[in-house]
């Protein structure tokens, strides 16, 4: 039996650990949970991991003056804690300051990050890691290991996920039959003088259509606006994926959520204007649709909703994860394994 630490600094980090950490508990592993006290963290994972205490390990700052005493805090409780709990090997998502708490105290530790452009992140990711793994995407370099998938197939792989069309009677709609909309808020398009209308031009347009939206709405002072013309989410749900798995296809301002519309076999018209590699692959397999001004999200949707695009990529992709995406969560655990004391 090995003791093995996940620390949880955002809740897509969550996701990406969930199904390793549970089977790995299963296995009769010894497993912590850390995590830095950030928006409803604690909250979620008291209730998808209720078996485990996890460890409060810092408080989240929003401001980049704050985040300077946040990671030398950080750094002071993790060196404490390591050395307290000595576990075997420590896991995170571009979590450099585990990493140098794991390596000041002799601890193996493994990171896992996709966001290539966050360059101080990254650097110090790779630099401070036993080993920076990384999807085959993005470029080689020191210190790291690329892997043949993307981070989101780790809970999105179908070995690892099934939509429920059942979800759906509440809403009133019918598979295929609707579009679904993230809008992450601050996200800034090029409208020229829309840009304060966000994604609403295009929602008004499918209302026009006849076609019905569910809109993930993330700042929601803005609800009044949208309800006239979609329905809004009331979130968090139980499970938002069947959503976007069982839309015809998706807009999305929130570059995590483009991509796992499109590895649910969703194709999604991605408006955020963020230029990252790891969308690269996605854009020109015909998943995502890099787009930001409303008149070409508007003729693509339309694109979308009237050919058999959305069929052809459900299509690729089933062949694309039988042949070379593999189930994240695998990966995970075969990296961990390498790295455990022999019996």
């Amino acid at each position: 039996m090995a003791k093995i630490l996940f620390d949880i600094i955002h809740l897509c980090h969550l996701n990406f650990f969930k199904h390793a950490i549970q089977e790995l508990h299963k296995q009769g592993h010894l497993v912590i949970l850390t995590y830095l006290d950030r928006g409803s963290i604690k909250k979620v994972l008291a209730k998808e991991l209720s078996h485990f205490i996890p460890t409060k390990i810092g408080t989240y700052s929003p401001t980049t003056i704050g985040k300077i005493p946040m990671t030398l805090s950080r750094l002071h409780l993790f060196t404490a804690f390591l050395a307290k709990e000595k576990p075997d090997i420590t896991l995170g998502v571009g979590d450099f300051v585990l990493s140098f708490a794991s390596r000041i105290q002799g601890i193996s530790t493994i990171l896992f990050y996709d966001d290539y452009e966050f360059t101080i992140n990254y650097r110090l990711s790779q630099l401070f890691s036993q080993n920076l793994f990384v999807p085959k995407f993005l470029p080689k370099g020191y210190n790291i290991k690329r892997y043949s998938s993307f981070k989101e197939l780790a809970y999105l792989h179908p070995d690892m996920y099934t939509p429920d069309t059942s979800l759906l009677s509440s809403y009133d709609i019918e598979p295929k039959k609707y579009v679904f909309i993230r809008e992450v808020a601050g996200i800034s398009m090029n409208y020229s003088d829309l840009t304060q209308e966000g994604l609403l031009p295009a929602i008004k347009h499918l209302k026009e259509k006849g076609v019905k939206v569910l809109l993930s709405l993330e700042d929601k002072s803005r609800k009044q606006y949208y309800e006239p013309y979609c329905t809004v989410l009331q979130e968090p749900l139980e499970d938002i994926y069947s959503l976007m798995a069982l839309a015809r296809c998706g807009i999305s301002s929130g570059d995590s959520m483009a991509r796992e519309m499109a590895l649910l076999g969703v194709p999604c018209i991605y408006t955020g204007g963020r230029d990252m590699r790891i969308n690269r692959p996605l854009i020109s397999m015909g998943g995502v649709h890099k787009i930001e001004k409303i008149s070409g999200i508007i003729n693509m949707v339309d694109i979308l909703l009237g050919s058999s695009a959305s069929n052809l990529w459900c299509e690729d992709l089933a062949t694309r994860l039988n042949d070379d995406l593999k189930n994240t969560t695998t990966i995970i655990i075969d990296e961990i394994e390498k790295r455990l004391p022999k019996k």
